[in-house]
């Protein structure tokens, strides 16, 4: 939410990782993926929570997340 109100912000971290030869359409999957698990198990995220896993630009962390999230009972616990 807080970069769909900063789109120069969101730009930014698009045009870092495509500086650091990072596919950004494997970004977009990996956090619609986590987004959708804790999704289906009814935890939600808060606004900053949210704003990490958008700006998170390494596809390892946004994997390990979503492992995480698999057995997490909170956000905070799946985003360590």
């Amino acid at each position: 939410m807080l970069l769909e109100a900063s789109p120069q912000v969101q730009e930014r971290l698009i045009e870092k990782g495509i500086e650091k030869g990072i596919d950004v359409g494997r970004l977009e999957e990996a956090r619609a993926a986590l987004r959708r698990v804790l999704a289906r198990r009814q935890i939600e995220l808060s606004p900053g929570d949210d704003a990490r896993i958008e700006a998170c630009v390494e596809l390892k962390t946004l994997e390990r997340w979503h492992d995480q999230a698999i057995t997490a009972a909170s956000a905070s616990e799946a985003l360590q």
